[in-house]
Parts: structure tokens; C-alpha cells; sequence
């Protein structure tokens, strides 16, 4: 088969490349000349703006890039982001606002996007600013046959713990994983068989693997189009409806069936979020194993975000679970805290406190111990502040090690 073939796909290997750059553009916002009095009031004006609305993140997401035309940097935008976040806690998970700076900064000059993607800040609002940067660039391009095969070595590349000077930490390895999912997609005009193929030649071979990920990344782009330019790319696939789904995700067998209907939550997320205790129905029937263990972390990561990182709804979902589910419940939902925003270390010690009094608090301790040493670089100013934010005997745990075992998380999406 042959795909559109792009005038800008020679430049495809880099898209992907620069994912590496960002491990080393650590919180670049917050060492900008702009005083502290100015941000402040670029934030005072997004609140007022959106003081009325009934659902203020989304016009958060439209207002804060604003302040980009008034004379503010990509990376001041993303510390008045943060002074609002400080007085407004739903507005915790940003992701959308991250793909629309990224976009915007990047429309300044197309030839420099690499840079924005180096410069996407680590730690806050879930990966978007570096998802966005790079699906923004060549979102519609796709390439040949022929064209596809010479970039896969390079491809496969990419993605390793260290790619030359760069050095991930297992979160941003991940990610790095899941994105290439959703570049999938673009890059075969969204063959799902052909994207999900593509994710097995590029998934690294070893005691890791991150090929489910990738799928992950590649379903989520069918079942949650953000912009209009994606919700073009598969609306003669997505499926509409529960049933439509089941049928889609038939056409693949094991880890890609297993991604695929786990990616399909937004139609079967209503149900949940009425009845928790559904959750084990959506992956029970079609998940066994390690398999069911991801469809469960996922659904629990998505509903962290939805109560907007409320540790008492939080709680209330995961205490109406029994056994094994209710404590992966409080784990996963505790680690989706690391994974939103650094500043969220002690949120999500305090759903572990929660947890222990369910009878559940080692699982989920247990999980902080390995995100420590797999979202973080050891010994970093985030890495310290969880550490030190555990209780004991945790905290002189993660101190001691802050090294995580070798596995792939459960969940990395967005």
C-alpha cells in the first residue's frame, strides 16, 4: 500500500527526535527576566476573564495563550499557567493548554518547532506542551511506502534510555513511546492496522517493552481527537457507540485488542463515573493478567483527572472497590499525581494516608517508591521533594534507593 506523500517528510526523523531534548529543559519559565508582579497580573486578567465561566479550564486553555500577544514568552506563559493552577486547583491537568502553546509558539517560525519542543517544561500539565509541539508540526502529513521504510531504523532509535547525550528518565522514555503512537497515525492517514504494525517494528526488544504504549498512543488518537484536524483524520473509522468499539477493537488480537478497547473509556466513562464498581466489568470480560491490570490503571488515571485531582472524590471512587481493585485504585490514582505535575507530591502522599486507612496504604506507598526513581532523575529537586514528603519507612526508602524496577508503567497517556 502507499500513503500521500508529503514535501516535508524528510524531516519526519526529526519530529520524533527532539522528544529526547526535552529531559534537559527543566522548568526553563521559571528563571525569566519578566518580574513576578507582571505575571501576577497576566494571571489576575485570565481569572477575571474566565470568573463566570461554567467550566473554567476550558477557557483557561483559550485565554492564557493570549498573553503570548502582550509581550510574553512560550515559557512566561507557562508561569502565569502555574500562578493560576496556585489559585485554582481544577485547572491541575493543562494538557490541552500545553498543545495550544506549543502550536502557537511554534507557528512563530516552523523552521524552529525543534527548539519549542526542547523548551516544553517538564513537571506540569502531562506531557502537552511536548505531545503538542511535535503532532502540531506534521499534523496531515503523511509519507510513502518507500519513504517509511528508510526512516524506521532511525525511528527505532529514538526512543532508547540514552540517545547520545540525552538521558531519559523511564516516564519520559514512556511518553516518548506513546507519542510515537500518535504520530502513527498521522504519518499512515490513519491506518490503525498499519499504525499498530508500525509500533512493532519501532518498540525496542529487551526486558522492556513498549510496544503497548505505542498502541496506546495510536487507539487514543481514534477515540479522543482533540482538534478539528484530528477529529478529520478519523472520523470514517472512530467508532460511535459501545458496540461500535467492541466491533473496531475485534480486528486485533491481544496486547492491540487489549489497548484498543481499553482506549475506547470516553464511551463507556459515564457508567463509571455513576458506578465505580463498573470498572470491573469494562476490564474483565476481554482482559486477563497484565492486560487487565492496564485497562484498570488507565481507567483510574482518567478519573483522577476527572474529579480534577480532588483527593476526598478521589477516595469516596476508590473505597467503594474491594480486594486487589480497590488498592491499585488508590496506587494508580496517586501516581497519576506524580505523573500531572511535580507540584503535586504531597497530594499524592495524602492519597496513600487515605489509602492506609482502607486497609490499602502499602500498595500504594509502594508505587510512590517506584515512580520516584521512574519519573524523576535521582537526586533532583523533584525526586527530594517526593522523597521527603513520604512518611517513614518510605521516605528513607526513597532517599536510600530512589532506583525503580526494571518494568514499563501500567498507564502513560494523557
Amino acid at each position: 500500500m502507499r500513503f500521500l506523500i508529503s514535501k516535508k517528510v524528510l524531516t519526519l526523523i526529526g519530529i520524533v527526535g527532539v522528544i529526547s531534548f526535552f529531559s534537559a529543559a527543566t522548568f526553563f519559565y521559571f528563571h525569566t527576566p519578566t518580574s513576578e508582579a507582571r505575571f501576577a497580573e497576566q494571571a489576575a486578567k485570565v481569572i477575571e476573564v474566565c470568573k463566570d465561566e461554567s467550566y473554567k479550564p476550558a477557557c483557561y486553555d483559550t485565554e492564557i495563550p493570549k498573553v503570548m500577544d502582550r509581550g510574553f514568552s512560550f515559557e512566561d506563559a507557562f508561569k502565569v499557567t502555574a500562578l493560576i493552577q496556585n489559585q485554582d486547583s481544577s485547572y491541575w491537568y493543562c494538557h490541552v493548554l500545553g498543545h495550544n502553546l506549543s502550536a502557537k509558539e511554534a507557528a512563530k517560525d516552523v523552521s524552529k518547532w525543534t527548539e519549542v519542543v526542547a523548551r516544553a517544561p517538564n513537571g506540569m500539565c502531562s506531557n502537552g506542551s511536548l505531545h503538542g509541539a511535535f503532532q502540531e508540526r506534521f499534523r496531515g502529513e503523511y509519507v510513502s511506502e518507500e519513504q517509511l521504510e528508510e526512516l524506521i531504523p532511525e525511528i527505532k532509535s529514538i526512543c532508547e534510555v540514552k540517545a547520545g547525550n540525552r538521558d531519559f528518565t523511564g516516564l519520559e522514555q514512556a511518553s516518548c513511546y506513546h507519542a510515537l503512537g500518535h504520530l502513527s497515525m498521522y504519518i499512515t492517514n490513519a491506518d490503525a492496522p498499519e499504525s499498530i504494525q508500525l509500533c512493532d517494528r519501532v518498540s525496542i526488544e529487551g526486558e522492556k517493552d513498549f510496544s503497548s504504549l505505542c498502541y496506546d498512543g495510536a487507539f487514543m488518537q481514534i477515540f479522543q481527537p482533540l482538534e478539528p484536524e484530528d477529529i478529520a483524520l478519523v472520523q470514517d473509522i472512530e467508532p460511535k457507540t459501545q458496540e461500535e468499539s467492541v466491533a473496531f477493537c475485534s480486528q486485533f488480537e491481544g496486547k492491540k485488542r487489549a489497548s484498543c478497547l481499553t482506549e475506547s473509556w470516553p464511551l463507556f466513562i459515564d457508567d463509571i463515573d455513576d458506578d465505580p464498581r463498573l470498572v470491573e466489568n469494562f476490564c474483565s470480560s476481554d482482559f486477563e493478567g497484565f492486560n487487565k491490570t492496564r485497562c484498570l490503571s488507565a481507567i483510574f488515571y482518567v478519573s483522577a483527572a476527572r474529579t480534577n485531582f480532588d483527593t476526598e472524590n478521589i477516595t469516596q471512587m476508590c473505597s467503594v472497590l474491594s480486594g486487589d481493585i480497590k488498592a491499585q485504585c488508590f496506587a494508580n490514582s496517586a501516581s497519576r499525581f506524580l505523573e500531572t505535575d511535580y507540584r503535586l507530591a504531597q497530594k499524592a502522599v495524602n492519597i496513600c494516608d487515605s489509602a492506609g486507612k482502607e486497609g490499602v496504604g502499602e500498595t500504594c506507598f509502594q508505587e510512590l517508591l517506584f515512580y520516584s526513581g521512574y519519573n524523576y532523575h535521582v537526586g533532583s529537586e523533584p525526586f527530594l521533594r517526593l522523597c521527603n514528603a513520604l512518611p517513614s519507612p518510605w521516605k528513607e526508602s526513597c532517599l536510600n534507593t530512589g532506583k525503580s524496577p526494571v518494568r514499563a508503567p501500567f498507564y502513560a497517556g494523557d
